[in-house]
């Protein structure tokens, strides 16, 4: 599995609109092969701060989907800052309390 998860800043006031370019992009991923969970949210604390959350079943899926996006467009609002890591996971699992 492949968590792919970080954040990223834009100005606050434009927000909303950069987060409104991003629902049909959303709507593809979820439906692409191997797509677990994907979101491109508001944070509720910082005003300027958007978080990113993937779940792939695997890396493979994941470069499949960048490979057929490829040359896609996608918004171009300023991003102020970005921080996205990858993270393979090798045996998910339920949490314990």
């Amino acid at each position: 599995m492949l968590i792919v998860a970080g954040k990223g800043y834009v100005d606050p006031d434009t927000r909303d609109a950069f987060l409104a370019g991003f629902e049909a992009a959303q709507s593809r991923a979820r439906a692409e092969p191997g797509c677990l969970d994907y979101v491109v949210a508001a944070d509720p604390v910082e005003p300027g701060r958007v978080n990113v959350y993937e779940r792939w079943e695997s890396p493979e899926h994941l470069a499949a989907r960048l490979a057929r996006t490829a040359g896609e467009s996608q918004p171009s609002p300023v991003v102020l800052s970005m921080e996205i890591r990858q993270y393979e996971i090798g045996a998910p699992g339920p949490l314990s309390p």
